[in-house]
């Protein structure tokens, strides 16, 4: 992943680090946030089968382009099944543009039908996305991600997203 996308590769390192953090908080035994950390860090490996040029497009992805990176999810998990992984960690990769409201991708699935692990995943995916300079935007701050997540809250598990807003309003550091 570093090799072809240096900023994809730094996104998922920091995920496997912070969804593992968030995990230990939620009160997951240390074998269970671990496992999150390794479905965080990897939720985005479908990319690599996605044209490089579509990923960091500099503007407005296409209606064709958007349908190639809507496809991602399914493809990480292909890429990942026959390693038999823990499926919390291929649901992490497979779900982890579900919403919570079923407007989501690849299945369409909402609320506690998506795994816990890609409802976590969904959060910090998210606000990384929104705090780090990307080639069609500029990184926010901690506190207007946090904004833009809340007016966005129907797309996320009710619950984990106030205990994000917590851990992060206690540590604005992250």
């Amino acid at each position: 992943m570093r090799g072809r996308d240096p900023d994809l590769a730094d996104h998922l390192q920091r995920l496997d680090a912070q969804a593992a953090e968030f995990g230990l908080y939620l009160g997951l035994p240390q074998h269970e946030a671990t496992l999150l950390g390794i479905g965080a860090g990897i939720h985005d490996i479908g990319k690599l089968c996605i044209n490089e040029h579509v990923l960091n497009k500099p503007s407005r992805l296409t209606s064709a382009e958007f349908f190639f990176i809507k496809q991602h999810p399914m493809a990480g998990y292909q890429l990942l099944a026959p390693l038999e992984l823990d499926q919390r960690v291929t649901d992490c990769v497979l779900h982890h543009h579900e919403n919570y409201d079923g407007s989501g991708y690849p299945h369409g699935l909402a609320g506690e039908n998506i795994p816990l692990f890609a409802r976590i995943v969904r959060i910090w995916d998210s606000y990384d996305a929104i705090t780090m300079n990307r080639p069609y935007h500029k990184g926010r701050s901690s506190s207007e991600a946090l904004a833009i997540l809340q007016k966005d809250k129907a797309l996320y598990d009710p619950a984990l997203l106030g205990s994000f807003t917590d851990m992060m309003s206690a540590a604005p550091s992250m």
